[in-house]
């Protein structure tokens, strides 16, 4: 019985022309290419979350200001792993003056952005200060 169905398949394949044939195996293959690429990206995101909780710990002198967190994967499949952490009550300089022991690489966006990247932790920081709530939003991000 199986073998009758193999055969079926194979005669209705055969009968397709060649460019539809390269076409389905291009999408065979890409589909196979983005199923490890997500599976690797699941398989990375337990260690971008402990990297990143681990640098978290060295804002915790201002963790008192802390009044909201959250966790989300951005890029493509997801392999970006980001942290989100918002504090009140604290400026701009003083989260840059905490984070200034690292080996921080810090790009002034505006007045009210810097852009940072820890070249030993490989790890990117946006500090964003909202003018509206006066507050201050501390993105961590780890690639996978």
């Amino acid at each position: 019985m199986g073998l009758l169905v193999l055969k079926k398949i194979s005669y209705y394949f055969n009968m397709l022309p060649l460019s539809f044939k390269i076409v389905l195996g291009f999408a065979l293959i890409c589909m196979i290419i983005i199923s490890l690429m997500s599976a690797a990206a699941i398989i990375n995101r337990s260690k971008q979350i402990q990297q990143l909780e681990a640098y978290e710990q060295k804002l915790t002198s201002i963790s008192t200001y802390k009044v909201n967190e959250d966790h989300y994967v951005t890029g493509r499949n997801g392999q970006a792993y980001n942290f989100k952490i918002t504090y009140e009550s604290i400026t701009l300089e003083e989260v840059r003056n905490i984070l200034s022991e690292e080996n921080i690489k810090w790009r002034e966006v505006n007045k009210a952005q810097l852009i940072g990247y820890d070249v030993d932790d490989n790890i990117s920081i946006e500090i964003i200060r909202d003018i509206k709530t006066k507050s201050i939003t501390v993105i961590l991000e780890k690639n996978g």
